[in-house]
């Protein structure tokens, strides 16, 4: 039981030493995709295909969900001020 509870709490900590990293990463898209003025959906689709391969390992793996969760709610939190 307190290995299961021990893998839990490292995943909780690399999941919020993560957050800056996530957060800067998905500030960057979304500014990248405001200044070429595209819909989320013709942002994803005009990537080249090694781009858009990256950003689905970034956004899809296991490792990084927690904190791409937390980064975003932070990013959602911080454009509504």
């Amino acid at each position: 039981m307190s290995i299961i509870l021990g893998a839990i709490g490292m995943y909780v900590l690399l999941s919020c030493l993560l957050v800056p990293i996530q957060y800067r990463y998905l500030k960057a898209v979304q500014k990248e995709r405001v200044e070429k003025r595209q819909t989320q959906n013709e942002y994803y689709g005009s990537m080249p295909l090694q781009e858009e391969i990256l950003h689905g390992n970034i956004q899809g793996n296991p490792l990084f969900f927690l904190a791409n969760i937390m980064a975003w709610i932070l990013l959602k939190r911080k454009s509504r001020t």
